[in-house]
């Protein structure tokens, strides 16, 4: 179905809440002019580019935008290649104007920009940047990036802060009715359903109706729906000229053409590959040539005599010596140029090095986002041109140039991630401490390790499974154990607690380990999820993420022999399904974390507002998700301590959630599996389980 789909466009442009009405300045939408180059000639271009960063006067983006179609239409080849060398001359524009105005301290400017090409019946978008698409089509809602929660690609690096930029691209095949949506990262800040609702409105006015009273404080965006050529639009819109009018004319074009240049054969600006192999004729002709003419100017020097038969093998020889010599000057070139051409590339990779690194240092340090994205640019500039020569003094300064501004904006104190213990073939998910015994839960295995720590805590002086807390350990009474749930300190008898799912209870003195006792709990079959165990003021609190419920049982002198009550009382419970774990304070306060970053506080059942405060943006614990917390309970400086897994981060708050400190290793793989947390607030450490691994963390230096 080539060029039988055409397009109407419409924009959106919100600053500061209030409707501009005239499109935003990077916006632009051309068809194929007379003079695109082969494989254009059908191309409708769709282009958004969105400031980041400072922002620049009106015609920077307009001219921005008009090089940018320029250059997409010049090139020939496919429409992935036309759209990487655009978004590539358009950085090295923006990346070459930073550095030169670095130098001078003057005002500097980054971009994002989205664009998409309508060719025959597919879709191509790429951008770069914090900038979106969303494509309704064929009853199906895509959006690119395709998680628009996730920051991390959401948020990648904008044009101008790399030698390189990010380029991510994506094709779609699209029909009549097909309608694209490109916009600046705000749009993200919609949920999907309501996104989905506001695309199937009748016509694009009233999307755009739709988005405008959703989006109340800015907005750049752009609304593409596919149509046939002879539809007739509904609302007032620009005249355009037709893809297949477009088509027609450029092949009429090219044969009068053909027909007028059949001589000639000089390939046309923009087709790259043709221009290098003409270019690379012309100059074997030039070399011949003059080589010729060296020999000829040899001859006229040292005049060769009359000569018999024989000798004329001898000038032979002599004329090819000359023809040869400067091909193996060349050849001894060459192969000195490829014998140093790892250096070179070293070189060069430290000259952009030192470029980003001198970009990053020339940003205003006000613009948090920006001297991030720089700084993080320079990170893996220097992990690359590490990659070609490890250890080099120069590539290691300048990372941790980089790295000590980027903890510097963050609030991020580098800590020594210091190996406790680890144990072979496990998965760490829990750690509960008392004292100087700490106590890990292996999910893998389902088995319980006690280790005995050093007065100072800084050494495991010895470490052993419990027998009677593993799954298919047998106990009186005929109970076998099955899948460990948790385990959990009773601060009443200092015994050690473990519960498994079949409701099975053991509880063991840490002095004696080997003497435990089990019971089974009532009422357990009606639980349908229990993922963690509490004991507080000698009292049972299980968890049932599924039953969005916690169980409380009352202790009968050192058993549990009642039925259980409910926390959450009345008909409508809280939703439970992404809890992590949860806690109860020494003033009976139930505090409940999410996986998403979300902590709730509960008095009584009854919920308690609970807000985390005066994390740096992009660091809120909504933004980096959680796995796990621990509650300091104790005089020395209440509060709790959250990990991120993703971001390799242990963060630290008061008990009323306000921003206090975050730690990271020095080697951050060290915490990629980070799954939880105990603090040892006497000595100043936590401890942190991360995969097979216990580690240990100084909170002072």
């Amino acid at each position: 179905m080539a060029f039988e789909l055409e397009a109407l466009v419409g924009h959106l442009y919100i600053v500061g809440g209030r409707v501009i009405n005239v499109n935003p300045p990077g916006a632009l939408v051309e068809v194929a002019p007379p003079t695109a180059a082969s494989g254009r000639e059908g191309d409708t271009f769709f282009l958004l580019i969105a400031p980041s960063g400072s922002i620049a006067p009106t015609t920077f983006y307009q001219q921005l935008a008009q090089l940018a179609a320029e250059r997409y239409f010049n090139m020939s080849g496919s429409v992935t290649i036309a759209l990487r060398t655009m978004f590539q001359l358009v950085n090295r524009n923006l990346y070459e104007h930073n550095l030169e105005h670095s130098e001078n301290e003057q005002q500097q400017f980054e971009t994002s920009m989205i664009a998409a090409v309508l060719h025959e019946d597919d879709m191509y978008v790429a951008r770069v940047g914090p900038v979106v698409s969303v494509l309704q089509t064929a009853g199906l809602t895509l959006t690119f990036p395709e998680d628009l929660t996730d920051d991390e690609p959401l948020f990648s690096v904008p044009l101008g802060l790399l030698p390189e930029p990010e380029i991510s691209m994506v094709r779609y095949g699209v029909n009549a009715g097909s309608r694209l949506l490109l916009s600046d990262g705000n749009l993200a800040d919609i949920p999907s359903d309501r996104l989905t609702s506001i695309l199937l409105e009748n016509d694009i006015e009233k999307v755009l109706h739709s988005l405008r009273r959703t989006i109340k404080i800015q907005s750049q965006l752009m609304l593409v729906e596919l149509v046939p050529p002879d539809y007739e639009s509904p609302i007032l819109a620009a005249p355009g000229e037709s893809t297949h009018e477009v088509s027609l004319k450029l092949g009429a074009a090219r044969r009068q053409l053909d027909v007028e240049g059949e001589g000639w054969n000089r390939p046309r600006r923009g087709d790259f590959v043709s221009l290098v192999g003409w270019g690379l004729a012309r100059l074997a002709g030039r070399a011949a040539n003059a080589i010729l003419y060296m020999g000829d100017l040899f001859q006229r020097v040292f005049p060769l005599p009359e000569v018999t038969p024989t000798r004329r093998l001898s000038s032979g020889t002599l004329i090819l010596t000359v023809l040869l010599i400067p091909l193996v000057i060349v050849s001894i070139v060459v192969l000195s140029w490829v014998s140093n051409l790892g250096e070179t590339e070293f070189e060069q990779c430290l000259g952009k090095l030192q470029d980003s690194a001198k970009l990053a240092r020339s940003i205003d340090t006000s613009n948090r986002r920006s001297v991030t994205s720089a700084w993080n640019a320079t990170l893996q500039m220097a992990e690359a041109c590490d990659v070609m020569r490890q250890d080099d003094p120069a590539v290691a300064a300048m990372r941790e140039e980089a790295q000590t501004f980027i903890d510097a904006i963050n609030n991020v104190k580098r800590r020594e991630a210091i190996p406790l213990t680890n144990f072979e073939d496990t998965v760490i998910t829990r750690l509960r401490l008392q004292g100087t015994d700490l106590y890990a839960l292996d999910d893998r295995n389902d088995l319980v390790y006690s280790i005995k720590l050093s007065d100072d805590g800084a050494q495991a002086q010895r470490q052993e499974p419990i027998p009677l807390m593993r799954i298919g350990a047998t106990h009186e009474g005929g109970y076998t154990i099955g899948q460990i749930v948790d385990i959990a300190f009773d601060d009443h008898s200092g015994d050690l607690a473990m519960l498994d799912r079949n409701g099975t209870l053991v509880r063991c003195a840490p002095q004696f380990i080997l003497n435990c006792d089990a019971q089974r709990l009532l009422n357990a079959n009606n639980w349908e999820e229990p993922i963690a165990l509490t004991i507080w003021a000698r009292k049972l609190y299980i968890l049932d993420s599924a039953g969005g419920q916690i169980w409380r049982y009352d202790p009968s002198g050192s058993s549990y022999v009642s039925a259980p009550r409910e926390y959450f009382t009345g008909s409508a419970r809280p939703n439970l399904r992404n809890v992590v774990d949860f806690t109860i304070s020494q003033r009976g306060t139930v505090y409940v974390l999410y996986d998403d970053g979300v902590m709730k506080s509960y008095v009584g059942g009854n919920e308690s507002p609970y807000v985390f405060s005066g994390f740096n943006e992009g660091s809120e614990p909504h933004r980096v998700r959680t796995e796990g917390f621990y509650l300091n309970d104790s005089p020395f400086s209440p509060g709790f301590f959250i990990i991120s897994r993703r971001a390799r981060t242990i963060f630290e708050t008061t008990v009323a959630g306000t921003f206090m400190d975050s730690y990271q290793a020095f080697e951050q793989e060290k915490l990629e599996l980070i799954s939880a947390v105990v603090a040892y607030p006497e000595q100043n450490m936590v401890y942190v389980a991360s995969g097979n691994t216990i580690f240990r963390l100084g909170l002072e230096l």
